[in-house]
C-alpha cells in the first residue's frame, strides 16, 4: 500500500472519529459509542494493523485536545490502538457469524475494562483491586459515577455498530484488497 494512501485512510478514520467524539460531547458527557475504539477496529479490520493502531492512538490524542487530556489519554490511546490493530489479526481468523459480534464485544470488554484499571492504577490502586473496580464499574456506578450498566450498554452498542458498517463496507469491496 502507497504510503500516502495510508497516510489518507489513517486520516479519514481519525478525523470521522474524532467528528463524531466531539459532536457527541456537545450534547452529553455520557458515552454510549466509543467512536475511537469504532473507528480504530474498523481501521484494523479493514486495512491492517498499522492503520488500526494509530487510528485508536491519534482519534484519542487530538479529540482530548478539545474534550480535555488528562492522565487517561494515552492509556485509551494505546488500548484502543491495540485492540484496533488486533482486528487486522482477528478478521484473517475468523467466520463473520454470530462469533463475529462475540469477539466484536468482548474487544470493547477487554477496552473498558483496562482503560479503567490503568486508570486506577495511575491513582494508586493495586493492580488487582484496580481490575475489580473496572470491571464492577461497567456495572455499577464508581469513583463518582452516577448512571448503572452504562458501561454494558456502550461494548453492545459499539459492537453492533462495528458489525453493521463493517459488513456494509466489506459487500462494498471496501478494504478487501487490502487482505489479500
Amino acid at each position: 500500500m502507497k504510503l500516502s494512501l495510508k497516510v489518507s485512510v489513517i486520516a479519514m478514520l481519525t478525523s470521522l472519529s474524532i467528528l463524531f467524539r466531539i459532536a457527541k460531547n456537545l450534547f452529553t458527557v455520557v458515552q454510549f459509542v466509543n467512536f475511537p475504539l469504532l473507528f480504530a477496529m474498523l481501521g484494523g479490520a479493514l486495512y491492517g494493523f498499522h492503520i488500526g493502531f494509530l487510528v485508536g492512538l491519534f482519534s484519542f490524542v487530538v479529540s482530548d485536545l478539545v474534550v480535555g487530556l488528562g492522565a487517561w489519554t494515552f492509556i485509551d490511546g494505546l488500548l484502543a490502538g491495540v485492540i484496533g490493530g488486533s482486528w487486522a489479526m482477528i478478521i484473517k481468523v475468523m467466520d463473520r457469524g454470530g462469533f463475529f459480534l462475540t469477539v466484536a464485544y468482548l474487544s470493547v470488554l477487554l477496552y473498558d475494562v483496562s482503560s479503567s484499571a490503568g486508570l486506577y492504577m495511575l491513582f494508586g490502586l493495586r493492580p488487582l483491586d484496580a481490575l475489580v473496580l473496572g470491571f464492577l464499574g461497567l456495572f455499577l456506578p464508581a469513583y463518582g459515577g452516577y448512571l448503572f450498566g452504562v458501561g454494558v450498554v456502550t461494548e453492545l452498542t459499539t459492537s453492533l455498530l462495528f458489525l453493521l458498517i463493517f459488513r456494509a463496507l466489506e459487500k462494498r469491496g471496501v478494504g478487501l484488497w487490502m487482505r489479500k
